[in-house]
């Protein structure tokens, strides 16, 4: 026996075959069901693979207390018989063993699934601990370094030219950490102002990126040609 119940669809009642079925053998749709019931319950049963040796329609018929009914369900797709086995169709999907396990797990899963979004979805209170999603601790670790910058590094980009070479904002800032130069930024933000304003980073497409010129300590001068004069260190220092 495949056990003691069976897997039935909701829809079942309005499925188009019921009601060919209550048509052929001009009965209620609902009857219709009550017996379909009957028959693949002798199946569930009495076979272990939806094939019933040494019967013939005759045994739906006398299941279902209607003469046809075996017909009736061969018409629509739902039963078959060749020579004496009578075959229930489809037999593996609906009332195997096999399929009241899929239906069972499918269930559990279901519930599972169910659960997790009710804790989701849970309203936040003094007695509740929140777990932070993957992708939301993702997006807080992403904002951290924003939050940790120092106000010399944050007044260095922010004089920073725009150009198509300025990014990465957070290796720059690592180099900028490493360096200890926030001790150095007024120096620093001065040369990047000094740069801009005496023709050095005239054409935006030769600016270099911001974490060359940290790595190179471009600020000492050593490689700063402007066109209109020469960078005289010592005079720009004054200035500052």
């Amino acid at each position: 026996m495949a056990g003691d119940w069976m897997k039935i669809e909701l829809e079942l009642p309005d499925k188009p075959e019921v009601h060919s079925i209550a048509g052929i053998l001009n009965i209620d749709p609902d009857a219709v069901v009550g017996k379909l019931i009957r028959i693949w319950q002798w199946f569930d049963k009495h076979t272990t693979d939806g094939n019933a040796h040494g019967v013939t329609f005759a045994l739906p018929d006398r299941i279902s207390g209607v003469t046809g009914f075996g017909e009736a369900m061969f018409f629509v797709g739902w039963l078959e018989q060749n020579d004496k086995v009578l075959t229930m169709p489809k037999f593996d999907r609906h009332t195997s063993s096999s399929a009241k396990t899929r239906a069972l797990t499918n269930k559990r899963v279901e519930k599972t699934r169910t659960k997790e979004i009710e804790e989701i979805e849970k309203p936040c209170n003094a007695a509740t601990v929140t777990v932070a999603l993957p992708e939301k601790r993702r997006e807080e670790n992403k904002l951290k370094p924003s939050l940790d910058m120092t106000d010399g590094f944050i007044k260095f980009w922010e004089a920073w030219p725009s150009s198509k070479r300025k990014g990465g904002k957070s290796e720059c800032y690592k180099k900028w950490k490493s360096q200890n130069l926030e001790l150095k930024s007024d120096e620093i933000i001065a040369h990047v102002v000094y740069c801009k304003g005496n023709g050095v980073w005239k054409n935006p497409d030769y600016i270099e990126a911001p974490l060359v010129y940290i790595n190179n300590a471009k600020w000492d001068g050593a490689e700063i040609t402007p066109k209109d004069k020469p960078f005289d260190k010592e005079e720009w220092l004054k200035s500052i």
